[in-house]
């Protein structure tokens, strides 16, 4: 990505929060319409049409890869990393993580946290802005529909103006960690779904907490 390109793309997804944000007046019946800054609109190709569906029956694990977001399907279960039900995490040397999701699968019901590494520096507290780097998969479908890995930068946001499996599931988590939340449809996208992101869905992130500015 060019630094002109990063710029349009990263002013363009703060006002889409913005407006997201400002448009949801009921947020106690309903999840924040707000993702991220780039989950909205920096991955047109994500957007553009919904990502078919990889058979299990044909490929029972499914792997993504942050960096790169093509889906690698596998007849084997994944070797190492951390294991969640059935989504295995492997955090590589480079800290940017593949996250493969298993034949079992089935819809989150209740939002599930769980810390891969560790943080040392502050905590995330309700309200603050973070600049983090994540990856996020859809359990249905089994693909990426965003990276800030991908891309190559972190990006930064307030937290109170993100879905609420984000508002729920990052305080307390330290700077210096990665962290895996597993959202519910109704705290992601609910019903409507986004772009890509199928009606529903639950979804899979793992976050890495840059910094709290």
């Amino acid at each position: 990505m060019t630094p002109r390109r990063s710029v349009l793309v990263i002013a363009t997804a703060i006002t889409a929060l913005s407006l997201a944000a400002c448009s949801s007046s009921d947020t106690s019946s309903a999840p924040s319409e707000a993702l991220s800054a780039a989950a909205a609109t920096a991955v047109p190709s994500a957007q553009a049409s919904t990502p078919a569906t990889v058979d299990p029956a044909q490929a029972p694990y499914v792997t993504t890869d942050c960096a790169v977001g093509q889906p690698i399907p596998s007849a084997d279960a994944p070797v190492g990393g951390d294991q969640f039900g059935s989504v295995n995490v492997n955090v590589g040397t480079s800290g940017v993580p593949t996250v493969t999701i298993g034949p079992d699968a089935q819809p989150a019901t209740t939002l599930e946290i769980d810390d891969l590494v560790e943080g040392t520096g502050p905590a995330v507290k309700a309200g603050d802005t973070l600049t983090v780097n994540y990856c996020g998969v859809g359990m249905t479908s089994r693909q990426m529909f965003d990276s800030s890995w991908s891309r190559g930068e972190p990006i930064s946001f307030p937290l109170d103006g993100l879905i609420q499996g984000w508002i729920d599931g990052l305080p307390g988590m330290k700077v210096g960690g990665q962290r895996l939340l597993v959202i519910p449809g109704a705290l992601g996208y609910g019903p409507q779904g986004q772009g890509s992101i199928l009606p529903d869905e639950t979804l899979v992130f793992v976050i890495e907490l840059v910094s709290i500015p």
